[in-house]
């Protein structure tokens, strides 16, 4: 049996500001802990990021699933890192895959899925990549993998987080 694309259909109550709600997340944090991870990265984050983090320091999506053409099957959101507070942090990670150089210093790692690929920030444009880890070539220099592993997923990082569906809005025909 031949698979189809998943589709969203878009209920006709939703709007383009509808705000998701995050469960689990870590202790609150403070501007000053984000403008630690300012400092440490050496760039500024978009409003629409700090914002979120000031409501939400991590935790799991109410809508998680990020359906586009340009993705075979929709994406589930496993969790949004915590910010400070939290095992597995946005700066930890950050430092950990620029270390292994698995990921460019213009990808800040700030979600992952169940299979451990991530969601980034781009540093440098705002706009929201995911970027696989399973699929690294031996053969290629890091660099070339890196370019390989990216994804562009949105524009930017709000409306990535307002752009995420509920599971039952997902349609396998």
């Amino acid at each position: 049996m031949k698979r189809q694309k998943a589709r969203y259909i878009r209920p006709s109550q939703r709007t383009a500001m509808l705000e998701n709600k995050f469960l689990d997340h870590e202790t609150a944090i403070t501007s000053t802990d984000l403008d630690h991870l300012e400092s440490v990265i050496g760039k500024r984050l978009p409003a629409p990021f700090r914002n979120h983090y000031l409501k939400y320091n991590g935790g799991m999506p109410e809508r998680a699933y990020w359906v586009s053409e340009d993705f075979f099957d929709p994406i589930e959101v496993a969790t949004f890192k915590p910010i400070a507070h939290g095992e597995s942090t946005v700066l930890s990670t950050y430092q950990l895959m620029l270390k292994k150089q698995v990921l460019p210093a213009h990808l800040l790692p700030f979600a992952n899925d169940w299979g451990g690929n991530f969601f980034c920030l781009n540093l440098d444009t705002e706009a929201v990549s995911y970027f696989t880890t399973d699929s690294l070539d031996s053969d290629l220099s890091p660099e070339e993998n890196q370019a390989q592993s990216e994804k562009l997923v949105c524009s930017n990082f709000l409306r990535f987080v307002q752009g995420l569906i509920d599971e039952e809005d997902l349609d396998e025909e």
